[in-house]
């Protein structure tokens, strides 16, 4: 596991251990993990920049703020490879990203209820690691260079789910979360003379357990 990852859970479970007296959640995620993507242009040529369908793991620790709201730090791992096409030509790299924000939740029934669908909104930062190797002729380098780079994005995240209780400290969960964050242009970086900017969007269905103390 990357050193970064280790260091993220270490710090969520260190802050969550000092709140075990209220009432606290801790929960696991996964699911996948699906990009929009952007249009690289250059004079007549184009091509589509973005990221591949992959998959998403991650932890959560949250409270109830009141009966109705709550709030969650959240951390989220992905892996999406890097890629660029049009038409027939196409290149791609591994890499993945790691998502760390805080999300207001909006229940629309009490704390006690066993079904609680809820909306979230909130927002943080997403750091974009790319791992491949690079290669010294790639297709569409005129318009989009796949680079080994790292780079921090701000990030909204918005979206909407169930909990549903199975026992008095255990519940399942079920959501739907759109990250959304400007494109990473350190690793899909634009070649001379060619335009890519704008805003991905990231789809992430989740499924999930949390325990309740």
């Amino acid at each position: 596991m990357h050193r970064l990852t280790i260091t993220i859970i270490t710090v969520l479970l260190v802050a969550s251990s000092t709140a075990l007296a209220q009432k606290w959640e801790f929960g696991a995620v996964g699911g996948a993990s699906i990009y929009t993507s952007q249009t690289a242009t250059s004079g007549t040529a184009s091509a589509d920049a973005g990221f591949k369908n992959g998959y998403s793991a991650g932890v959560l620790v949250g409270n109830n703020i009141s009966d109705h709201v709550g709030g969650e730090v959240r951390y989220l791992y992905s892996m999406n490879d890097l890629e660029v096409k049009s038409g027939s030509a196409r290149a791609g790299m591994s890499a993945q990203s790691h998502a760390i924000h805080y999300d207001l939740l909006f229940h629309f029934t009490p704390r006690n209820s066993r079904v609680r669908p809820f909306v979230s909104v909130g927002g943080g930062t997403k750091y974009y690691r790319s791992t491949g190797n690079e290669t010294a002729f790639q297709p569409l380098s005129n318009l989009v260079l796949l680079t080994r780079a790292n780079e921090w994005k701000g990030m909204f995240a918005v979206g909407g789910g169930v909990k549903i209780a199975v026992s008095k400290h255990v519940s399942l969960r079920a959501e739907f979360k759109d990250y959304i964050s400007p494109i990473p242009t350190k690793l899909l970086t634009p070649a001379r003379n060619a335009q890519l900017s704008g805003w991905m969007q990231n789809f992430v269905p989740l499924f999930g357990i949390v325990y309740t103390n």
